[in-house]
């Protein structure tokens, strides 16, 4: 249970930076702004959230992807794909020290323009991790196309934030990508770790039985 609580830590940290963040602005609108303009430069409790928030929700975030690749049996092209996850998590590691201007435009400051390349980097990045998972043989048909719908879903609805006709749902379309990215990846890092911690729990019940590793010889 110990490792699954960054789990839940993660599920909490997040939904009070996200919405516990939008509560704090007054004029902020979840359906069509940005996550990222939760800090945007010059606005109210920018550094707090950029700082206090964003950083710490990033940190977590790759701590739980190092956790699920330490702690279980991923290997060879699922391995990659866990680590492209990251990109998510660099993406608020990003915010928090690039953040964007107010509105979120496709050019403007400097801070602006490095909010948008790493954007778009980890954009691809968290596409592709989540194609690389659904090719892991280990997993039964159902699982492989979860995975690699998970993606075109998360991209699609992301490409469609970004359109200019939509831009008043912009906010509520990247949330839903992102509840659909966060959601999958906890609930299967729950479940990896669970297997896991079970795995290890029956190997040493199996050296005790054996009188094999434990105690010392009489």
């Amino acid at each position: 249970m110990g490792k699954r609580l960054i789990i839940i830590a993660l599920i909490l940290l997040y939904v009070t930076v996200v919405f516990g963040g939008a509560s704090l602005k007054a004029d902020y609108s979840l359906t069509a702004q940005y996550i990222s303009e939760l800090n945007a430069t010059g606005s109210e409790w920018s550094w707090q959230i950029g700082y206090l928030g964003f950083l710490p929700l990033g940190l977590l975030g790759l701590f739980m992807l190092v956790t699920v690749a330490r702690n279980t049996q991923l290997t060879g092209i699922s391995l990659m794909g866990t680590w492209l996850l990251a990109g998510e998590p660099i993406a608020y590691l990003g915010s928090a020290f690039a953040p964007c201007d107010l509105g979120c435009p496709s050019s403007g400051s400097l801070s602006q323009n490095v909010h948008n390349v790493l954007s778009l980097i980890t954009l691809l990045m968290t596409t592709l991790g989540l194609v690389f998972l659904s090719f892991n043989k280990n997993l039964t048909p159902p699982g492989r196309a979860g995975w690699a719908l998970s993606g075109a879903v998360f991209i699609t609805l992301y490409m469609l934030a970004l359109a200019p006709d939509l831009d008043s749902w912009r906010g509520l379309l990247q949330r839903l990508a992102e509840g659909i990215l966060y959601g999958s990846l906890c609930l299967v890092s729950w479940r990896l770790l669970a297997a896991t911690g079970q795995a290890q729990h029956h190997e040493l019940g199996g050296a005790t039985a054996d009188g094999e590793c434990h105690g010392s010889p009489p």
